[in-house]
């Protein structure tokens, strides 16, 4: 470690509410396992820019915030997280830059000048030759739902939550992606560029987008609370989530369809709320003939999730994701009785009348 006098963070015991990810790191070639990304995210999450004003920050975590962050038992730290933190040692990360002559170009340096796990205690001290990568955002970056990411299990299904959390923002759109650019983000590709000698049966495209891209999008669509900020679309082919795109019959890339809802937490409206606001937004809709604005369809989603009913939910997601990639009068009397269902029949009695119209 040299001379150099350490400086350590002060690390919160409550888990920031997400990590911010630049998009240099995000794009970067790296292979991680599911607990290595875990990790990683760790330090990521707890970084901030003023860190770096005095020497390289060391991170230090107890084992009381792994066991709770991490979900292991308190007893298991070292056991579990040991090795893992000498695997995350040695690991490098691929930089894509853009030569002179235009050309692409990956630089590899290790995410890491030392890691370590002693006496309960895990150090993580990030390489400062990756310091503008870590917190110079001024190429975009990712949000990342922290608590959302950790319970994400795969290493895949990992790696698309925080490629696509890239993308949170309106009017920015993710363009297609090339097969081989997307095979590199999710760490198949070596140094030079071809597919990793452990990893050879991801060559084969059918194999890559059965594997990283299809199950990852099962995972994250029927996560239970990521299901609930991000929506995934089906596209003209019939696939959740993405459209192939092909030269002849050679895949050449993938665009994923996609949208992030503006849900905020359920736990924001309680049920009263959420009846009054569905018999509002409901009225002026099929009464009155006004097209909801976005902002009013995603808390109508709010509303109906909040009240159970997730298949009117997930209708309503629908329609907003199609809305968004192609671009408190006359109130209903409810009933003490089953006031739920009798008002929801009510709705569907007036969409009948109204000629069922799209959301």
């Amino acid at each position: 470690m040299g001379n150099e006098q350490e400086y350590i963070p002060v690390v919160s015991d409550n888990l920031p509410k997400h990590i911010k990810k630049g998009h240099q790191l995000v794009f970067s070639r790296q292979d991680l396992t599911a607990r290595e990304a875990d990790m990683f995210a760790l330090m990521i999450a707890n970084m901030k820019c003023d860190d770096w004003k005095h020497s390289t920050p060391h991170y230090e975590f107890s084992s009381k915030q792994l066991s709770e962050w991490l979900g292991v038992a308190a007893k298991h730290i070292g056991s579990n997280l040991s090795p893992v933190a000498n695997r995350l040692s040695s690991r490098k990360i691929g930089i894509k830059y853009i030569n002179n002559k235009g050309d692409t170009e990956f630089d590899y340096r290790p995410l890491f000048k030392h890691i370590a796990y002693k006496n309960g205690k895990l150090t993580m001290v990030p390489n400062d030759m990756l310091k503008s990568e870590y917190i110079e955002y001024n190429h975009g970056f990712a949000l990342i739902n922290t608590r959302s990411f950790f319970d994400v299990k795969k290493e895949y299904s990992k790696r698309l939550y925080e490629l696509l959390s890239r993308f949170k923002s309106n009017g920015y759109e993710m363009h297609t992606q090339g097969i081989n650019e997307l095979k590199g983000v999710f760490g198949l590709l070596d140094e030079a560029g071809k597919i990793k000698k452990e990893k050879s049966s991801f060559k084969n495209n059918s194999v890559f987008m059965k594997r990283c891209i299809r199950q990852s999008i099962n995972d994250l669509s029927e996560h239970p609370q990521i299901k609930k900020e991000l929506l995934f679309i089906e596209g003209n082919s019939g696939e959740l989530g993405f459209e192939l795109i092909k030269k002849g019959r050679v895949i050449t890339g993938v665009k994923f369809l996609f949208r992030w809802l503006k849900l905020g937490t359920i736990e924001e409206l309680n049920h009263h709320d959420a009846l009054i606001t569905i018999k509002e937004l409901e009225l002026k809709r099929l009464q009155h003939n006004i097209k909801l604005t976005d902002e009013e369809l995603e808390i109508l989603t709010i509303s109906y999730r909040c009240i159970g009913k997730d298949d009117k939910a997930d209708k309503i997601q629908e329609s907003l994701a199609k809305r968004h990639l192609y671009r408190k009068d006359n109130y209903i009397e409810l009933e003490p009785k089953n006031e739920i269902d009798s008002f929801l029949e009510k709705i569907d009695s007036l969409q009948t009348i109204s000629g069922s119209p799209d959301y």
